[in-house]
């Protein structure tokens, strides 16, 4: 996930962004009985940072020379480690590479032909791997929901868990060796200091008409079959890309363009909008997700996730007993 440092000097999409002041009124604008979506096939991706533009994942730390096949090294190397695991991958790993005549098909100069359309990029994407696909969703509660998951946000400021684990160390370890702390301790407030300034001032969740989006631009809506692909369809997810731009000059140094452009395009037929919400209303909108049993056990499901969330829930209602028993005393 790219920072702030990735925000658009001109916001194309001022006159059909929706600023809304709290998480119900967040919420109530996501509602699919809103107004807003009197039309049917709506999909919704979530952002930490409203000023972030809609740029895939492997194009946002694409340098000058990165090679070309830097993509196609990833989905191999995937399927390599998912076998390596013992985790499927629906529909033939092998059939990524393609001869087929359509718009997804990309050709590499070593003669190399591979079909990003094939269900692995979807697969990878959604699970890390940095993809050419724009992950969204069919929920606009699922976006809601990684609107305001920080995880990649905190981990591109240095506030993760990690990170702040080595803070801690560098403290220790300058108390234990007789260096000087409060020296220690003042440089690592200022770290901190200046990832938290860089923290966003809104969240949003982007909403694009998909039918608008084939009908007017050459961006694809990819869409796989969930039921062999549990992430996906717990999360509803599909992915867009953009199948025509100057790939080759890209390659060889030039930036790779977001789709906020081609999406800009349907402002006029009403199929984009932008609802933000304030940074600072984050927690009250977890606390109403997680009323819809919005959770990371529920978004992303594995035994782990179910567990770490039984604990958390089983010490706040054991400690919530423990304090109304000593009001009771």
């Amino acid at each position: 996930m790219s920072n702030a440092s990735n925000a658009e000097k001109i916001d194309l999409f001022k006159d059909v962004t929706v600023p809304c002041r709290t998480a119900r009124e967040f919420l109530d604008n996501l509602d699919p009985t809103h107004p807003r979506w009197y039309r049917q096939n709506w999909i919704f991706r979530g952002q930490n940072d409203a000023r972030w533009k809609l740029t895939p994942s492997l194009f946002r730390q694409w340098k000058t020379g990165t090679n070309p096949g830097l993509e196609l090294a990833l989905i191999r190397l995937f399927i390599s480690n998912a076998n390596l695991a013992q985790l499927p991958i629906p529909n033939n790993s092998l059939g990524y590479y393609s001869s087929a005549l359509k718009p997804t098909v990309r050709p590499l100069n070593t003669g190399t032909i591979y079909d990003f359309s094939h269900v692995v990029f979807a697969i990878a994407q959604h699970s890390g791997v940095p993809t050419r696909l724009l992950d969204f969703s069919h929920s606009p509660l699922v976006a809601a929901y990684f609107a305001i998951e920080f995880t990649s946000l905190y981990e591109s400021l240095g506030l993760a868990s990690d990170r702040l684990a080595q803070y801690f160390r560098r403290c220790a370890d300058s108390f234990t060796d007789g260096d000087d702390f409060e020296t220690t301790i003042s440089e690592l407030v200022d770290e901190v200091k200046r990832s938290i300034d860089n923290l966003p001032d809104q969240v949003a969740v982007w909403a694009v008409q998909a039918q608008d989006v084939g009908d007017y631009t050459s961006i694809k809506l990819l869409e796989h079959p969930f039921m062999e692909i549990l992430p996906l369809r717990v999360q509803k997810g599909v992915f867009l890309c953009d199948t025509e731009f100057a790939e080759t000059d890209v390659q060889q140094g030039q930036e790779w363009p977001s789709l906020d452009t081609k999406l800009a395009t349907l402002i006029e037929t009403d199929g984009v909008y932008k609802i933000t919400l304030p940074y600072a209303e984050a927690e009250a909108l977890n606390d109403l997700l997680t009323l819809h049993r919005f959770s990371p056990a529920v978004i992303s499901p594995s035994y782990e996730a179910v567990a770490k969330q039984t604990v958390a829930l089983a010490y706040e209602i054991f400690e919530q007993s423990d304090l109304q028993s000593g009001q009771e005393t």
